[in-house]
């Protein structure tokens, strides 16, 4: 391994000196502004995410730098020091990186804490030639950690395959590509499915990229006065929510993930409402939350749309990925993080759409008919992806 970690056998042979200047420009101070104040003690929250860029890597949690004193840790696994990268960006829920060089595959250590052997995140990242994993056998030095995989960022064909039993809870997804002609699949009769005080939007999604729109549950009729409420994922990768008061673009009220949705596996999103507390959940984990004195508007004018928005010939904002599992309740069904959903779901009282997908476009749902599915619409097998 440590024959593959670039500089490893080059810095063993650097003289005193030399390695004292490399570290003093890799070590990085962490400015006093990212902390309300110095002698606060926080609690830091678990690694929830990381993504390789190239050589940028972005870790995503809740105050991973906990204190002025906090450092950063990374280099290869069996490597006898680890370097200090330079901090780009920080901010609450998300740390940004410059390594000194572009991890090729192999196994590489993440710390952050007043130092190395005193690290409160000790996590093992497993960097193949696609996409970047956090070792099984690390999580429980990190609390809650998600299981990330993610395209490095020159990789065109980047499909990851699905753990067992994953490919086992799902049989049938509906397929969108906005570069094959993918349109929206539109639940017919849905036009009175209204949300009030209390619902949940989910689905289970297995992204192959961030698009413009990434919608993955849509009700906009396309004019001035047309919008109800929508789920999506847009270009940047954070899952999005918003509903509108009156129909108006301009009184609707919005919601984005702290951390982007991750790409090449099945994750489970969900949009949550109890009187216009407003919450977002990314597989279980609680991504945002935001109160506002509204509630969705009433108006009938469109159908549900799902993968896109039905409002311009269905091909418009188009997601890229798979959709499975979709469900609309008129309750609140999760309040603080969560287990994501291991098998499909069974319709209640309470469900007012449910799309499967194995039986093409019926709807288990107390409200609406079924899905119409036309040549512009794929369902495919959730292990084909």
């Amino acid at each position: 391994m440590r024959d593959n970690f670039p500089g490893n056998a080059r810095l063993k042979h650097l003289t005193a000196v030399k390695h004292a200047v490399l570290m003093t420009v890799l070590s990085v101070t962490t400015p006093a502004l990212l902390w309300a104040s110095e002698s606060t003690d926080f609690d830091r929250g678990p690694v929830l995410q990381v993504e390789m860029k190239g050589s940028r890597l972005n870790v995503y949690g809740e105050q991973l730098l906990s204190t002025p004193d906090d450092r950063v840790f990374f280099g290869a696994e069996e490597a006898d020091y680890l370097f200090e990268p330079r901090l780009l960006d920080a901010n609450d829920s998300r740390i940004q990186l410059m390594l000194p060089f572009r991890p090729i595959s192999g196994r590489y250590k993440l710390k952050i804490g007043k130092t190395q052997t005193e690290a409160a995140v000790d996590l093992v990242l497993v960097v193949d030639d696609s996409r970047i994993d956090i070792d099984d056998q690390t999580k429980g030095t990190a609390d809650a950690v998600l299981t990330v995989m993610d395209c490095q960022e020159d990789k065109v064909d980047c499909v990851s395959e699905m753990d067992d039993d994953s490919s086992a809870f799902c049989g049938m997804s509906a397929d969108f590509d906005p570069y094959q002609g993918s349109q929206a699949i539109t639940v017919s009769n849905t036009q009175e499915l209204h949300l009030d005080d209390y619902y949940t939007i989910e689905a289970r999604v297995f992204l192959r990229d961030y698009v413009r729109g990434g919608i993955i549950v849509d009700k906009y009729s396309g004019s001035g006065r047309g919008r109800e409420y929508r789920l999506s994922v847009g270009k940047d990768g954070l899952l999005r929510a918003w509903f509108s008061v009156d129909g108006t673009l301009a009184n609707s009220k919005g919601l984005y993930s702290d951390y982007p949705v991750p790409k090449n596996r099945w994750v489970h999103v969900a949009s949550t409402n109890e009187e216009g507390l407003m919450r977002l959940f990314i597989d279980g984990q609680l991504a945002a939350e935001k109160q506002y004195s509204a509630r969705p508007a009433q108006l009938g004018y469109q159908n549900i749309a799902i993968g896109g928005n039905n409002c311009c010939r269905g091909y418009y904002e188009v997601l890229n990925g798979l959709v499975d599992e979709v469900r609309i309740s008129n309750e609140t069904r999760y309040r603080t993080s969560f287990e994501p959903p291991t098998q499909e779901f069974e319709s209640d009282a309470r469900t007012l759409l449910l799309m499967h997908f194995s039986d093409a476009g019926k709807n288990d749902g107390l409200v609406g008919g079924d899905a119409q599915l036309s040549s512009f619409n794929t369902v495919r097998s959730c292990v084909a992806s």
